[in-house]
Formats: structure tokens, C-alpha cells, sequence
């Protein structure tokens, strides 16, 4: 080839490759947060070369974006078909359908809420994006079931926005810092979905 011909087009990451990159993203934003994560650190872990990530993601925050994309699409679809298996059910039914849903995603992997821990501390252009793109929508729809429970005197009142809030933090620190509890308390089976649920239906419902 002469030193005139054209470069050959980057070829674009595979499918494979692409889902690792991002299941390591995720792991890296989680524990180290945004600014702490490294895309030579991601890209290592991934098992590909970093150019090769930064052709695909382009930056850093183009990287972060897909991971949360990623993550609530998961979660959306939890809460969506939680919703229609509750359609026409009682408030507590409908609401605890998608509690249930959201404790499941925790259970099986807290990285969800500990990238929200650590996004929610500064209202930062991420921030402002996520909220936009994913958050809204989900806490409108919650605190509307919410308002709907106290009208009729079942949930116990309160600010929607805050109970909302409580039952996300219980759920997901339940399981963030699951292995902290299990040692303080002993109890190596403190931390289940059933138990997390039983828990949050006993503070939203009233006489539970």
C-alpha cells in the first residue's frame, strides 16, 4: 500500500465486544463514579484496545450515556410488563407490582442505584440529562398511583415525591450494602426480595 493510498476505514466494534465494553463501563461508573472511571481501565477490562472504544463511543460521557440507556431500558421493561400483569388491579396491587419489579433489578445487580447514588449528589449536565431522558416520566406515573392510594386513605400520607424516594432507597441500598449488613448483623439471610418487599409495603400502606 503507498503512502498515498487511503487508510482503511476503522472496522466497528462487534456486538460481543460492544456488550462487554459496557458491562465493564457499568462495574466502573458504579464503584468509582463518572470522573474516577478510566477508559484505558474499561477498555482493559473489556479485553479490547482503547482506541477501539473511543471509535465506537467516541467519549467518555457518550460511553456513560450508553450504559445508562442500557439500564433502564432493562428497568423500563421490568416496570412495563409489571404493569400490565397489574392492570386493573387495587392501587396496592398496581403500585407494589412495580416495587417488586424495581427490588428484582437490585437483587440481581445494585449497580443501577449505586450510579444514581453517586449522579444524584450535583446537579451536573448528566444529571439534568438523565433526569430528562429517564427519571421523569417513571416518578410522574409513580407519584400519580401514589396520590392516587392516599385519596383513597390506603397509602399513608405524605409528600408522593418522598415516599417515592424512600421506597427506591430501601430497596437499593437493601442490596447495595448487602454484604456490609450481612456482617454487622450476623444474618446471612437478612437481605431477600421477599424480605425487602414485606418491608416497604409495611411504610407505604396503611394498617399493613
Amino acid at each position: 500500500m503507498s503512502a498515498l493510498s487511503p487508510k482503511p476505514p476503522a472496522q466497528p466494534v462487534p456486538g460481543e465486544a460492544r456488550e462487554r465494553i459496557i458491562a465493564a463501563a457499568r462495574k466502573a461508573f458504579a464503584s468509582a463514579g463518572f470522573e474516577g472511571a478510566a477508559t484505558r481501565q474499561i477498555a482493559a477490562e473489556a479485553g479490547v484496545a482503547q482506541s477501539l472504544l473511543l471509535y465506537h463511543f467516541k467519549s467518555k460521557d457518550a460511553l456513560w450515556r450508553a450504559v445508562i440507556d442500557q439500564m433502564f431500558a432493562d428497568l423500563d421493561g421490568r416496570m412495563a410488563v409489571a404493569a400490565r400483569r397489574s392492570q386493573g388491579g387495587t392501587v396496592r396491587e398496581r403500585l407494589m407490582s412495580v416495587v417488586r419489579a424495581f427490588i428484582d433489578l437490585c437483587a440481581e445487580d445494585a449497580d443501577i442505584h449505586r450510579i444514581m447514588t453517586i449522579e444524584g449528589r450535583q446537579p451536573t449536565e448528566r444529571l439534568r440529562w438523565l433526569v430528562d431522558q429517564h427519571l421523569r416520566d417513571n416518578h410522574r406515573a409513580a407519584c400519580a398511583l401514589i396520590g392516587e392510594g392516599q385519596a383513597l386513605g390506603v397509602i399513608r400520607p405524605g409528600d408522593p415525591t418522598l415516599i417515592y424516594y424512600s421506597f427506591i432507597a430501601i430497596a437499593g441500598t437493601a442490596f447495595s450494602l448487602a454484604p456490609e449488613i450481612r456482617l454487622v448483623s450476623g444474618d446471612q439471610t437478612a437481605i431477600s426480595p421477599d424480605a425487602i418487599e414485606d418491608l416497604i409495603a409495611a411504610l407505604l400502606f396503611v394498617g399493613a
